[in-house]
């Protein structure tokens, strides 16, 4: 059994067994309804009063029985599933977490959109409801058999042997349900990726008058996805109407055997009557344990499926841990590309000293992110190496890593939650600690108008850009980490907010600052200890802003274009 299968029954085994053992219960009592009739209709052919007396009494003891195991079983039942799918979501979650941000990166979300969306759904009602009701069917068979055997051997033959047919049935078209049941998970995830992607874009969509082409993608998707579900569906009805045909010729063969045995006085009337009970309890899984076993092995596709897709496919780097950061990043002789026939990164020099600031500037494609992506160890398949007070990048654990930075990107995500969740990502500081950082990175006239408790809205859609900004540096601010980078993270601000920002990350202390710019406004760039200039993927100049201007190199030249533009 694997892992995420063990995760059903994990702290769950006792609900399981009880679950279980309700189940027996309650098939035997089912069962006893037979032998009651037989014994009520014996006792109304040639039985007195005082005997109908004592059968009525016998059945009402029955009935209250009867409603108190049923009742166990739904509380027994209904807490195992809960517990199993909580604990298998949990779970599934957990190790999406414990996945690289390049691991991830190189992942579609329309994925696990689908899997914690549909195929969860999927997951619970044919692999784990659909087991329990497996156990239910294959007892009720198994008891029903012997209880027919007691009644009469000839007739039991005849059942058994009919009810091949169905088994036969759900064996052969199983592996087609199974296929398609898969392929419609699949096209599901490609649409509701789609789907995202279309209402992720909808101004761009709005704005180039592209509704007709959207829709037209919208619609064939769709058209895929239903077409998928649409033969899932028909395979499966197609099964169930070869298993039900079985069960109705299950039951005819059992009437006229019985009514031959009755001509024949060789079985009582009440004999009869049971064995038409008692095969309800054969004839029902017959028709369903076929498409519960090829429902709950298509479902047990989708686990897998999971699995893999939860699963960290790249290779993580080593374990070393580092707490501090004491002296300087140094990259020597850094290459990188994505493919090797286009370098991104070509021979890089640099050394980023502890408290320094810096700014990355260049033109779009210089290589910027990217250098900075490395640093934050997205990507292990460079050339060179990258050290940290000496330190092998490559061999420090992630977790190490993300200690030691904190990031503010261009987009920053803001979670539907108050301006507090929002600062401590749900984590737990001293309050002080919190408004402290909230402070300094700006905020106090935000919460002083709307508190900290103020819903931000999805994706922070009632604040302005600067507000989450800053909501961002309050995040960085908070962790205490000694190095802070930012991405592009104050392009889409106007720039009299952008100018503010970067004037309160200049004054943070003991900070090391690592900037990625593509604004070359005079006033921000002379705020660092030193520019950093890329072009095609290599430094060509590092200084000061006066330095850099009196080379009148390829900085100046950046720098006159932007300013005259």
């Amino acid at each position: 059994m694997s892992t995420y299968r063990k995760q059903f029954y994990y702290k769950n085994k006792l609900n399981y067994f009880f679950t279980i053992l309700i189940c027996v219960l309650s098939t035997a009592l089912n069962l006893s309804i037979a032998f009651i009739l037989k014994l009520l209709i014996d006792v109304a052919s040639g039985g007195s009063m005082t005997e109908l007396k004592q059968m009525t009494v016998y059945s009402l003891i029955y009935l209250v029985i009867l409603v108190i195991i049923q009742l166990l079983k739904r509380k027994y039942y209904n807490h195992f599933i809960k517990q199993a799918m909580l604990q298998f979501k949990n779970y599934a979650f957990s190790n999406l977490l414990k996945k690289s941000i390049n691991s991830f990166d190189n992942e579609v979300t329309g994925t696990y959109i689908s899997i914690f969306t549909n195929d969860i759904s999927t997951i619970e009602a044919n692999y784990l409801t659909a087991t329990i009701q497996i156990t239910i069917q294959v007892l009720s068979f198994i008891c029903g058999i012997i209880a027919m055997a007691y009644l009469n051997w000839f007739l039991t033959l005849c059942v058994l042997g009919i009810s091949l047919l169905p088994i036969l049935i759900s064996m052969v078209f199983g592996k087609s349900l199974e296929h398609k049941v898969f392929l419609a998970s699949e096209r599901n995830e490609s649409f509701v990726s789609m789907v995202k992607d279309l209402l992720t874009g909808f101004s761009v969509v709005k704005s180039f008058r592209a509704e007709a082409e959207i829709l037209k993608l919208y619609n064939d998707g769709n058209s895929k996805v239903e077409h998928a579900k649409n033969k899932k569906r028909m395979t499966g009805d197609f099964i169930t109407l070869l298993s039900t045909a079985s069960s109705f010729l299950v039951q005819f063969t059992t009437f006229v055997a019985g009514a031959y045995l009755a001509i024949h006085n060789i079985i009582t009337a009440g004999t009869v009557i049971a064995f038409i009970q008692l095969l309800n309890y054969v004839l029902e899984p017959v028709g369903s344990v076929g498409p519960l076993l090829t429902e709950k092995k298509a479902a047990s596709a989708l686990i897998d499926k999971i699995e893999a897709a939860t699963s960290n496919r790249i290779k993580e780097r080593d374990t070393l841990n580092k707490s501090s950061f004491l002296r300087e990043i140094t990259f020597h002789n850094v290459s990188f590309a994505y493919e090797k026939e286009q370098p991104i990164l070509k021979n890089i020099n640099l050394t980023f000293e502890k408290g320094k600031s810096y700014v990355i500037v260049g033109a779009s494609g210089s290589g910027k992110s990217t250098l900075v992506n490395l640093l934050l160890g997205y990507h292990n398949n460079y050339e060179g190496q990258i050290t940290i007070d000496d330190m092998d990048l490559g061999k420090l654990a992630n977790d190490s890593l993300y200690d030691l930075f904190s990031v503010i990107l261009q987009n920053v995500f803001i979670f539907d939650s108050t301006i507090q969740d929002n600062v401590t990502m749900f984590r737990s500081f001293e309050q002080n600690a919190i408004i402290t950082a909230m402070e300094k990175s700006g905020l106090s006239m935000l919460i002083q108008k709307k508190g900290t408790e103020y819903k931000c809205g999805e994706n922070g859609n009632y604040l302005s850009g600067g507000e989450k900004q800053r909501i961002s540096i309050a995040r960085s601010l908070l962790r205490k980490t000694p190095i802070l980078i930012m991405d592009e993270a104050t392009s889409a601000l106007d720039q009299k907010t952008a100018q503010v920002i970067e004037q309160e990350i200049s004054n943070f202390e003991n900070v090391t600052r690592i900037v990625i710019s593509h604004r070359m406004d005079e006033a921000s760039l002379r705020l660092y200890d030193k520019i950093i200039v890329l072009n095609n993927g290599r430094v060509v100049e590092t200084g000061g802003f006066d330095q850099l201007l009196e080379q009148q190199s390829y900085f100046y030249s950046l720098f006159q274009v932007t300013k005259s533009a």
